[in-house]
């Protein structure tokens, strides 16, 4: 009897539930249809600004920044010498490439020494920061730019010290093992430097593809498209969580440039955060507040490198779950400037929080449907309502990167992305937000 009366209270209370998170889904989806409406004006501003810049001559001119990149390939890869290939083809010219790599990894190491004539050099070099142990430092008799230092240990964070402690120039640019850049990276990267004498930090959003010279080939497969919209999804929806903040903190990994001074007076990368670029970002941004210098730390929207894919939906979830535990591990380790700089909170909301309501809601509204405390309709429209809204945030994410960056994507794969954009939301998103909440 008592349990009847309970559920005829819980039954009673569900319609009014039901209809407040459909007042959720609909105002969600108003405020991201605005973000991306946002998101718009302000590309079209900064493309608009860009298209008037001559980059042959800015690179020919005196005002051009050398930079020093660094690939921390301490574990094994299947790729690099490719990644390698890929970093010393970038249209720029004064850079050098400094690849801390483990000699005992058999393979990697011998497609380097014989594509690159690596000959053992000695350099002496002061060691500012904590590193890694240099067993030996090689450079290539074919192309002068590279730099292959050896190390038996496999601390990325202490690699990219190392590398940093190498580094010749003025701005050091980590490049992890899964991106390739693409030809102008350095050239826009530079450029960005160069406007704003106050910039201590360019960052880069990721795109996914497979082919870095077509990223936008039929050839692509299903679960690539999939991984590229989300991407597309997260850059243009969710632009408040890295506006001001300068990198999306579940997506630290990428391209980015520092000022080396900044790098060195912030300490360098920590070895023991799991997420070290980021974490240096917001170290940087702690000790320009602290000490009231005027500085700037920004993001690109532009494609200035490609991630390579994951090759199965397990591995796409295990990397999200990574960028999670990545995100708060680098919040815990630095709350204060966290608070103070806008972007960590808004993403945290985004990434993990606003996944959750909307989960609740779906179960909600079943089991109000169920029950028959909402009409078998109202669940159905509900459902379509969060698809429908979802696909076309995605498609339109998709749209504005195809206008703003005038791919002349071929229009039988812009129809596939469209329709892909819709199967996505009873597939591929639902999974990402699960593993999202549950991380």
């Amino acid at each position: 009897m008592q349990f009847d009366s309970v559920l005829q209270s819980v039954r009673a209370a569900l319609p009014s539930v039901c209809y407040g998170f459909l007042a959720l889904v609909l105002l969600s989806g108003i405020v991201r249809l605005m973000l991306i409406a946002r998101s718009t004006l302000v590309l079209k501003k900064q493309v608009r600004s860009l298209r008037s810049v001559d980059y042959r001559r800015f690179q020919d001119s005196e005002h051009i920044m050398p930079v020093s990149l660094i690939l921390p390939a301490v574990s094994e890869t299947e790729s690099l010498r490719e990644q390698v290939e890929n970093l010393l083809s970038l249209e720029f010219k004064q850079y050098e490439l400094i690849v801390v790599a483990n000699s005992a990894h058999a393979e990697d190491w011998s497609s380097l020494m014989n594509a690159y004539q690596l000959l053992p050099f000695r350099q002496p070099y002061k060691k500012t920061l904590k590193s890694i142990r240099i067993e030996t430092v090689y450079r290539s008799a074919k192309d002068v730019r590279l730099v292959v230092l050896d190390s038996r240990d496999e601390g990325v964070a202490g690699a990219l010290n190392a590398g940093a402690n190498f580094s010749s120039y003025p701005i050091i640019a980590p490049v992890y093992p899964d991106l390739r850049l693409s030809k102008d990276a350095l050239l826009k990267t530079v450029y960005a430097f160069v406007s704003d004498s106050a910039c201590v930090y360019i960052g880069s959003f990721a795109r996914v593809g497979e082919d870095l010279t077509n990223p936008d080939s039929k050839k692509n497969s299903f679960l690539t498209e999939q991984q590229y919209l989300e991407r597309l999804r997260a850059l243009y929806i969710n632009r408040a969580g890295y506006a001001d903040l300068g990198v999306y903190l579940p997506l630290s990994r990428t391209f980015a440039a520092y000022l080396k001074s900044a790098v060195f007076e912030s300490g360098g990368f920590s070895e023991t955060a799991k997420a070290e670029s980021a974490d240096l970002l917001l170290r940087i941004h702690a000790r320009m507040r602290n000490e009231k210098r005027a500085y700037s730390a920004r993001l690109l929207p532009d494609a200035l490198c490609y991630q390579l894919p994951q090759k199965s939906m397990r591995d796409v979830l295990t990397a999200i779950r990574q960028g999670q535990k990545e995100m708060r591990d680098t919040i815990r380790r630095n709350r204060a400037v966290a608070r103070e700089v806008s972007g960590a909170g808004e993403t945290r909301f985004a990434e993990k929080h606003w996944p959750l309501v909307e989960l609740l809601g779906v179960i909600v509204v079943i089991c109000a449907g169920v029950l028959g405390a909402v009409p078998p309709l109202f669940t159905v429209l509900y459902l379509l309502l969060g698809v429908l809204l979802g696909a076309v945030q995605t498609a339109l994410s998709a749209l504005l990167e195809e206008y703003a960056f005038q791919r002349q994507t071929d229009t039988g794969l812009l129809l596939r992305r469209y329709l892909l954009a819709l199967v996505d939301q009873l597939g591929f998103r639902l999974f990402t937000a699960l593993a999202r909440i549950f991380s």
